[in-house]
């Protein structure tokens, strides 16, 4: 079985796509899966219309329904095989992208969508009335990260490190934790928050920075190499998801694989993982945000017991083999309807 991916972006920060893609297709690699991956962000669709004379795939997979859909759908057209479509969060969470008539010409013609979770779907369907029957859910998977646990912290020992893993850019709502922490940061000198990522919009980097220089509990450090994430998330006392809307956070699995207590904002896709006072914890406001940080820095043992209980439900829950599986599983049913319609 051959599949292409057309993924969104191939360069520049390290985002949740990124990630997805890769993960997805080195599981699909190691169950003997032949793969391809079309970037749109450096390819044009006559340079992937060549590439994929030359692989002759079964399936095209596009990556992002407003970025990727429509090209990979109408390349799939054209090659006369199935097109499947992964919902990762921006496409449909953005009325940029979920009002334009591609999208709507790409969910039309898609095989098969597939959402993170169910609320996700439920969302596609109630958008798109005409993708009953053609969305189901895979949940994504997580591959563990490495931990150096002897590498030296640039933060001080005593410091409460509250991780923030993002990219600069609007939707992830850096500015949140920076308003909401300022009361709280007068009463505890011990509270830094670490915003990690690289700058994806420009403008509203510039905007962090200003906010920065009025927040001395609180760094930026750039974008941290993949590899050396996992020794980070270790650091943190607590990790954030702050965004205004999230498909799947990466980020978020990650943390707590490695057992690591999560914040997250009250948003549907942080609703998948997180579980409040179980897998960790939601907030709705800044008052909420800040009682919650207040009650976890004053209680290690509740650190620990959420960060194990959400490292066992991410371990049990978004495994990258069953994800793969899965994948594997809706591509065969696909190609055996093809073949049944042909």
């Amino acid at each position: 079985m051959r599949i292409a991916i057309i993924s969104p972006y191939s360069c520049g920060p390290i985002r949740g796509n990124i990630i997805t893609v890769r993960r997805i297709t080195s599981s699909l690699g190691a169950a003997g899966i032949e793969t391809i991956i079309l970037p749109a962000d450096s390819m044009s669709v006559a340079e992937m219309e060549c590439s994929l004379r030359s692989f002759v795939p079964d399936i095209i997979h596009a990556f992002h329904a407003g970025y990727c859909g429509e090209m990979a759908c109408t390349l799939a057209e054209g090659f006369g095989i199935p097109c499947v479509t992964t919902i990762t969060g921006s496409d449909i969470n953005e009325p940029l992208f979920r009002e334009r008539a591609g999208i709507h010409h790409s969910m039309a013609m898609a095989t098969a969508i597939v959402c993170f979770d169910e609320s996700a779907a439920a969302q596609v369907t109630g958008l798109f009335p005409e993708t009953t029957g053609r969305t189901i859910v895979i949940h994504q998977g997580v591959v563990p990260l490495p931990v150096n646990q002897n590498a030296d912290s640039a933060f001080p020992e005593d410091a409460f490190i509250l991780l923030l893993p993002a990219a600069l850019r609007p939707v992830k709502n850096i500015e949140f934790p920076l308003r909401a922490l300022a009361p709280l940061v007068r009463e505890n000198s011990k509270l830094l928050l670490v915003i990690a990522g690289g700058v994806i919009d420009q403008e509203y980097a510039d905007t962090v920075r200003e906010m920065l220089v009025a927040a001395p509990f609180a760094s930026w450090i750039g974008e941290v190499g993949y590899g050396q994430m996992g020794t980070l998330y270790a650091r943190a006392d607590v990790v954030l998801n702050c965004s205004h809307n999230e498909g799947m956070s990466n980020s978020l699995l990650e943390a707590m694989l490695l057992a690591r207590p999560v914040l997250a904002a009250d948003i549907p896709g942080n609703r998948a993982l997180v579980h409040n006072n179980e897998t960790g914890w939601l907030y709705r406001d800044e008052s909420e945000f800040r009682t919650i940080v207040a009650r976890l820095m004053g209680d290690a043992v509740l650190r620990a017991e959420v960060g194990k209980r959400a490292g066992e439900f991410v371990h049990s829950n978004f495994s990258p083999q069953i994800e793969a599986d899965s994948y594997i599983e809706l591509y065969t049913l696909l190609l055996k309807k093809d073949h049944t319609h042909k």
